[in-house]
């Protein structure tokens, strides 16, 4: 994969999971919000829908009311009564909304002077004075649960617009989320197509075609990557293959090329790679341990080209097919390897010169047939 397919892949797939991440804080968002929005319409507390002071002063007034009417003597809790009524009902908001407050309150501030002289209020005199202001109070009353009914329906307004809102914003976010990740796995894709076709090229560009093995490339690369190896290298080349071809035609060549290369293959055992070097011409190399083993090797070729007996009406000399083999022994190296070759391929072309048919190891320093 390129550096640039990597990026993208790796960036599509940080977006995704980055998506996924807003829609978990989202939604741990909403699950703080609601609460404290409960709690500030319904709470107990700094709103005018939890504990009604309308209803305390309205206990209040009541029991001076009744201590009143009961004709009891004054303690003092009457007036503590009076008083704890006029505090709870004083405050700015009921001034604020309800016009009945205001006169409500300076008729009880004019009882609560009348009763604080004696004699005490009758009860017919204290209720001509307190049942108005009982009135007001039960008009605070409704009116507060009129404003409590309103706060919990604009707490349902806005607690359902935010839930949309939410449930929009978690659907594109994960819309987008999933739509990166698609990419990601896109890019992934391509990414991995890209690879095997390279892969793909790569092994056409080190094979040949028509054979299905490898070429020169490929053994420049073996040789290269597996540097210490003791190795046997053989060139083979098939002789008279031009008047092979003329004869038969390239068909029939193509045909000749590829059983050669099965048949190289079986006469070194399967333990050697097999090369096309180019036209006729093969090398095969294989892990060797001497120069005498790399010499049977070489003999067996000959030896099994000869027993298939594959008919060559081109021949000049023989009514068969023949190889011209040069080989060589070496330790691979990238250094060594122009020598080695040099050596096998001087090797083939004294077959060459001799008459063809045969086979000769040649080392970097001398001949040896």
């Amino acid at each position: 994969m390129s550096l640039s397919r990597w990026k993208g892949s790796v960036r599509w797939f940080w977006l995704s999971l980055m998506s996924f991440t807003l829609l978990v804080m989202l939604l741990i968002y909403e699950t703080r919000w609601v609460s404290p929005e409960i709690d500030r319409y319904f709470s107990q507390s700094n709103n005018l829908t939890g504990q009604q002071l309308a209803t305390r002063s309205r206990e209040f007034l009541h029991e001076a009311l009744a201590a009143f009417h009961e004709g009891a003597p004054d303690d003092g809790t009457t007036a503590m009564h009076l008083e704890m009524a006029y505090s709870f009902m004083d405050i700015g908001v009921y001034r604020e909304n309800y016009p009945c407050t205001g006169p409500s309150l300076s008729q009880l501030n004019r009882f609560m002077q009348r009763a604080a002289e004696p004699p005490l209020p009758s009860g017919d005199e204290a209720s001509t004075a307190l049942l108005p202001i009982l009135e007001c109070l039960t008009a605070i009353e409704m009116g507060q649960l009129s404003r409590r009914s309103q706060a919990a329906a604009e707490f349902a307004d806005n607690t359902r617009r935010h839930q949309f809102w939410v449930m929009v914003g978690s659907v594109l976010i994960y819309l987008l989320g999933l739509v990166f990740w698609l990419l990601h796995e896109r890019q992934r894709r391509v990414a991995e197509q890209a690879t095997q076709e390279s892969l793909e090229w790569m092994k056409r560009a080190l094979h040949d075609p028509l054979t299905g093995v490898s070429n020169r490339s490929a053994l420049h690369e073996r040789v290269e990557t597996h540097p210490g190896d003791w190795l046997g290298m053989i060139l083979v080349d098939i002789d008279y293959f031009k008047q092979y071809n003329d004869t038969l035609g390239h068909p029939e060549g193509d045909q000749l090329l590829r059983q050669l290369a099965s048949l190289i293959d079986v006469a070194l055992k399967g333990e050697a790679t097999l090369y096309r070097m180019g036209g006729d011409e093969f090398a095969a190399l294989f892990p060797c341990d001497s120069e005498a083993e790399l010499r049977d090797r070489c003999q067996e070729l000959i030896a099994r080209v000869h027993s298939q007996a594959i008919p060559h009406p081109g021949h000049p000399e023989r009514d068969i097919v023949t190889l011209s083999i040069g080989g060589t022994y070496f330790q691979a190296a990238s250094d060594t390897f122009p020598a080695a070759y040099a050596s096998a391929d001087h090797a083939l072309y004294a077959v060459k010169a001799r008459g063809r048919d045969g086979w000769q190891v040649q080392s970097c320093m001398e001949t040896v047939q």
